[in-house]
């Protein structure tokens, strides 16, 4: 099992930080895979130190679709509705569900910020297959 950090939903319908699993075999002792899962398409974006054009610090947003993102350079902030503030740093992920709103901020990265992202099938939670 692996454990990524993920945009859930509290019991009034915010979005708030949770957990989700991602089950994993082991191949060799140095090798772990999941199960083959329906991913609907890659992204690449690359975005400048700054607040989101147009978007200000306050702006919150939904995907509509659940996705893996990950930061491959620089480093990004997300705020939900709970208030918390979460930063990801190179090589590290975050798993988005369709319904968290939610704010993306690189204004404290030194450098551009170039994420990558697996976008799942659906519009809500994607659930990892065994």
């Amino acid at each position: 099992m692996i454990r990524m950090k993920t945009f859930g939903m509290d019991a009034n319908g915010r979005s708030t930080w949770t957990v989700t699993e991602i089950p994993f075999r082991e191949v060799t002792p140095l090798y772990a895979e999941t199960a083959k899962q329906d991913g609907a398409y890659w992204g690449i974006s690359i975005n400048q130190p700054g607040e989101p054009v147009g978007g200000g610090p306050n702006e919150m947003h939904l995907t509509n679709q659940p996705r893996m993102v990950w930061a491959m350079s620089g480093q990004l902030d997300n705020t939900l509705q709970s208030g918390e503030i979460r930063r990801s740093g190179m090589g590290e992920g975050v798993i988005v569900t369709g319904p968290s709103l939610h704010h993306s901020s690189f204004a404290r990265s030194r450098e551009p910020v170039i994420t990558l992202s697996l976008t799942f099938p659906g519009t809500n939670v994607y659930e990892f297959k065994k």
